[in-house]
């Protein structure tokens, strides 16, 4: 009996070997990014880096305590880098709680550790280079969420934490509780099937290039809505909601929020 346990203990270990993914790890070099506000009096911090292929051109990512930045790039795989901080009341006992938090990359990328409570904690921001066209679902709570220069199918969501956008395309819904929304459009139009963006508890701030055009729809419940710099808008401006035509017209660019104001500029 005491073979066969040790026989299916070494297949376990082996097993877990086998689908572990290697990661190149160096200290953090800049300031604990955190600081001090998820508590503890002392902090260890290191940077896991790896490369991953992009699975059937699908990207799924389950942050906690962390942000999530996406760029697009001429690339076929992803290159991921995992800022992992560790936080208690003793320097050998954050670096122990480092050391038990690890990182699934089959199927969700998504972290795992020990239990948070009082002063000892852990969170993991992620910082993923990839393939210009790809689909992507992005959650995370207390953190922000930051896409760039990609195409395709994409839900992020986030809570407490901010929305920054920039030189998108596709079919794109993202949303926040607790958090701003930055967004900056590219180009003279949007390419895809469009824009949803929606927050409650943040403004939410629109950059609009020249000669954009698009149908344009903005709402808030508490607060304003401004138009800057000239926009060209034919018809349809509220205080509280705005639905209109930039330029030629176009896909349709959402923008939501509750309280807050809504500036397009």
């Amino acid at each position: 009996m005491r073979r066969y346990v040790l026989s299916l203990c070494t297949l376990l270990i082996a097993a877990a070997s086998l689908q572990a993914q290697n990661f190149t790890t160096q200290p953090c070099k800049d300031s604990d990014e955190g600081s001090h506000w998820f508590g503890g009096n002392k902090s260890a911090c290191e940077v896991r880096s790896t490369t991953l292929p992009l699975a059937n051109g699908s990207l799924n990512v389950h942050g906690t305590n962390g942000a999530i930045e996406v760029t697009g790039e001429d690339r076929r795989d992803i290159a991921l880098e995992a800022r992992v901080t560790a936080r208690a009341g003793s320097d050998a006992e954050a670096v122990s709680i480092l050391r038990e938090v690890t990182i699934a990359t089959s199927g969700t990328i998504q972290a795992n550790g020990p239990k948070s409570f009082g002063e000892r904690n852990w969170s993991v921001s992620y910082r993923l280079r990839v393939p210009h066209r790809l689909a992507a679902k992005l959650e995370t709570v207390n953190g922000s969420v930051s896409l760039a220069a990609i195409n395709g199918e994409i839900n992020a969501e986030t809570t407490n934490g901010s929305v920054q956008l920039a030189d998108l395309a596709g079919n794109v819904h993202v949303s926040t509780t607790n958090g701003s929304i930055k967004a900056s459009l590219d180009g003279n139009t949007w390419h895809g099937a469009g824009l949803s963006a929606i927050t409650t508890n943040g403004g939410v701030t629109v950059s609009v290039p020249p000669s954009y055009s698009a149908h344009l729809v903005a709402s808030t419940t508490n607060g304003g809505i401004s138009a800057v710099n000239g926009l060209s808008t034919s018809a349809g401006r509220h205080h509280k909601q705005l639905d209109t035509t930039l330029g030629n017209g176009g896909p349709t660019l959402s923008f939501e929020t509750t309280n807050g104001g809504v500036k397009i500029q």
